[in-house]
């Protein structure tokens, strides 16, 4: 039985074998780096709670961004490939839908700041997938003058890849010619001391679910009398049914009880520690807890999702167009419709203020107000109390009559 009979030659066309690596690899030097070598995340980041709701507030208001596979031209905007919009409006790869595709890449690209995307092509060349690589360690070596990406998975296997058969997203695009910063110097700090309070806690609530004393025996007893004392007095009373939590004892004994008030952080220290996360991953308690107004929807949108738009967007049309389709207009975008988070007034507002100028279609409308599309609702409806600058300007001028400036033609 083939054991790589699974993502590998599924998704690469070929198993992780040294034989299929290219020859004459060599490391490839950049300017700064010798060794052009990134590791994937921790466990220790992703697994802290906190840690994890911020990178899944920006996972999941991303993926609400929809796909456009369009043509520029000199006339405006046209719809291009419908092949390539089906597969990244609908089923980027047989594994994954579009949202749950940009809910892995912008996870991946916050956890490492490093997210790579595989694209597999036909023998046309044309695009039939796209894998977010899921990796332990990425390095860039190079052969024939080529440049080519290594990745090490969580199980010793290995995978190397062209670089332009990749889109690589980046966070913290400084220090490295090639990779986005790690986490590790500036996160890791904070999140372990979210663990340490954590632990603390823990170990609190632990310690108020236990009775810690001393019996204090009045009368002069042997070790072996005080010891048998000492396992009668837990037998009877530091268990399960002892429900009342009562203690009887004679003149002879005594218990003095041993307070342990272990000390944890206030609140304030708590709020400074997550407000130092939530500014790493720029968001807000508001847009975490999803209690945000559209103002705050609006600069979350322009700060946070709409860069990762811009990115996600530009590298695929890099990618996956040739230089002669990108030269003909050929692009991909990611967009939102962020009027549906606007109040139910704004929204009125806007459309009947947006409308008669011709800049949203009927449909366009319905989808503000979340309202499914009709037939014939691409038609854009115009005001008839609107006209041409150019043609007004020649009506006050005398050049044309009323009839020619309101679209008919000049009387005798």
């Amino acid at each position: 039985m083939n054991i790589f009979r699974s993502m590998y030659s599924k998704i690469f066309g070929r198993n992780p074998t040294p034989a299929a690596e290219p020859v004459n690899l060599v490391r490839f030097v950049s300017l700064n780096q010798d060794v052009n070598l990134a590791q994937a995340g921790g466990a220790e980041s992703y697994q802290n709670l906190f840690t994890r709701v911020c990178i899944d507030c920006l996972a999941e208001n991303a993926a609400k961004l929809k796909p456009k596979v369009q043509r520029i031209i000199d006339g405006g905007i046209k719809d291009g490939d419908s092949r390539l919009q089906a597969l990244l409006e609908i089923s980027p790869n047989e594994y994954m839908n579009s949202f749950e595709f940009i809910y892995k890449v912008v996870t991946l690209w916050a956890k490492d700041n490093n997210a790579f995307i595989y694209i597999a092509k036909d023998l046309r060349g044309n695009p039939i997938g796209l894998y977010p690589i899921a990796y332990a360690q990425a390095e860039f070596l190079e052969s024939n003058k080529m440049l080519f990406v290594r990745f090490t998975f969580g199980n010793g296997f290995r995978m190397t890849v062209p670089y332009e058969e990749l889109c690589h997203l980046r966070r913290f695009f400084g220090p490295s010619d090639l990779f986005g910063e790690d986490n590790e110097r500036t996160l890791k700090p904070q999140i372990g001391l979210l663990n340490i309070v954590n632990k603390g806690f823990a170990a609190a609530v632990n310690n108020n679910n236990r009775l810690k004393g001393i019996i204090k025996s009045n009368v002069n007893l042997h070790n072996d009398d005080l010891k048998k004392q000492q396992e009668a007095f837990v037998k009877d009373y530091m268990n399960l049914s002892n429900n009342g939590g009562i203690a009887a004892l004679d003149t002879r004994t005594e218990y003095i009880e041993l307070k342990n008030q272990p000390t944890v952080a206030d609140d304030k220290q708590m709020e400074v520690v997550r407000k130092d996360i939530m500014a790493y991953f720029h968001v807000s308690e508001d847009i975490l807890m999803a209690r945000y107004n559209e103002e705050q929807w609006g600069a979350f949108y322009e700060s946070v999702i709409e860069p990762i738009a811009i990115r996600l967007g530009l590298e695929l049309t890099r990618k996956i167009f040739t230089q002669r389709e990108i030269a003909v207009g050929n692009r991909i975008h990611f967009e939102a419709n962020r009027l549906q988070y606007a109040s139910t007034s704004s929204k009125i507002t806007l459309t009947k203020e947006l409308m008669p100028f011709g800049m949203l279609s009927v449909n366009e409308a319905r989808e503000i107000f979340n309202l499914a599309p009709v037939e014939g609702g691409e038609k854009r409806l115009v005001s008839l109390n609107y006209i041409d600058a150019e043609l007004a300007n020649q009506y006050q001028a005398g050049k044309i009559g009323v009839n020619q400036a309101e679209g008919g033609e000049e009387s005798e």
